[in-house]
C-alpha cells in the first residue's frame, strides 16, 4: 500500500487552510458591510412630542447606501406599531415605503403619532424604529 509523500500531504492542507480563511474573510467582510451600510441613529432631540403627538426623525450614517422606508420593517410608541403610509388615511403614520434617506441626511419616520387616541399622555413615551442592521430606542418627552 502506497500512501501519499509528506510534502504533498502539508501542500494539500495548507491548500485547505488558506482556502477555509479566504471563505471565512468573505463572508464576514460581506456581514460587516451590510451591517454599516444602512446603519441609523436618532439624533439628539429627533424623538419629540408637539401638541400631544409624536413625531421622530431617523438618520441615515450609512456612507453609501440610501435607506428607503421600506427598510423600516420596526416603528413603534410604547409598544404599538406604527402603521404604514397609506393604511390609515391618517397623519399618524409611519413614511412611506418609497421614501429615500439619502447618507448623512435625516427625515422624520414618525409624524404626528396619535398614540391611538386624540393625543398622547403627558410622560414619557418609548419609541422604536428599527431596520434589518438594528433597532434604535429614544424617549419622547410630552407636556
Amino acid at each position: 500500500m502506497k500512501g501519499i509523500t509528506p510534502v504533498i500531504a502539508l501542500v494539500m492542507l495548507m491548500l485547505i487552510t488558506v482556502g477555509m480563511v479566504g471563505i471565512a474573510y468573505a463572508w464576514f467582510s460581506g456581514l460587516l458591510v451590510t451591517q454599516t451600510e444602512k446603519g441609523i441613529s436618532v439624533p439628539p432631540g429627533g424623538a419629540y412630542c408637539a401638541g400631544g403627538k409624536i413625531s421622530v426623525l431617523i438618520q441615515n450614517n450609512g456612507a453609501t447606501s440610501n435607506v428607503i422606508g421600506a427598510d423600516v420593517i420596526i416603528a413603534q410608541v410604547d409598544g404599538t406599531d406604527v402603521p404604514t403610509d397609506g393604511d390609515s388615511g391618517l397623519d399618524n403614520e409611519k413614511m412611506p415605503d418609497t421614501a429615500t434617506i439619502a447618507p448623512g441626511s435625516a427625515a422624520l419616520v414618525i409624524q404626528t403619532w396619535q398614540c391611538g387616541g386624540a393625543s398622547c399622555s403627558s410622560g414619557s413615551h418609548i419609541v422604536r424604529v428599527g431596520t434589518r442592521t438594528g433597532v434604535v430606542e429614544s424617549t419622547a418627552f410630552c407636556k
